[in-house]
């Protein structure tokens, strides 16, 4: 808590007052300006402090980039999809093509054939209904890992690893690994 202390002013015959005559500091123009000053201070670093105090955790904001990810994945928004990859990101898809993309130009060419695939002719989404089972986030300072299951196919389990690295501008994919085993072949 702040305490003020108020002393007074003392000033001679001169256009100055007489210790007779005591003005409180709390009451003179410099005093109010002073207060006015801090006051707004206050309210502009408040934000900033409130914020401080409750910051994403590097989890939290790895599993708000991953939905935003899968959100432009459902509704095929290919700017949203594109620019939550890393420029030089590398891809292993599940199915057709069993060489790895390496880069944006490489990735985005399979991925565009994707998505008009999955539009199949329609116009509007969600296209998809991407929902991730057993989750699991890793995290190594500036890098996540996450790892997850898709019921997406009958017959196979697809598995899916994401490797995020942060940027100056939020999480970005560098990698994603799509695989799928058959589900009899499976040994628990």
């Amino acid at each position: 808590m702040w305490r003020i202390k108020i002393s007074y002013l003392h000033l001679s015959p001169a256009g100055q007052r007489s210790r007779s005559e005591r003005t409180p500091l709390a009451y003179t123009p410099e005093y109010m300006i002073m207060r006015l000053a801090l006051a707004l201070l206050f309210l502009l670093l408040r934000p900033s402090v409130i914020a401080k105090k409750h910051p994403l955790s590097a989890e939290s904001e790895v599993g708000g980039a991953l939905a935003e990810f899968i959100n432009a994945f459902d509704n095929l928004d290919w700017e949203a999809f594109r620019l939550a990859f890393d420029d030089n990101a590398t891809v292993f898809y599940p199915r057709a093509i069993p060489d790895r993309a390496s880069g944006r130009p490489e990735f985005e060419r399979f991925f565009k054939v994707v998505f008009e695939q999955l539009r199949n002719g329609r116009t509007t989404g969600p296209y998809m209904d991407i929902q991730p089972r057993d989750m699991k986030i890793q995290m190594f300072r500036n890098v996540a890992i996450v790892t997850f299951y898709l019921d997406d196919r009958p017959g196979f389990l697809n598995r899916r690893t994401i490797v995020l690295n942060k940027s100056k501008i939020g999480w970005k994919i560098v990698h994603l690994h799509a695989s799928e085993a058959s589900i009899a072949t499976r040994q628990y």
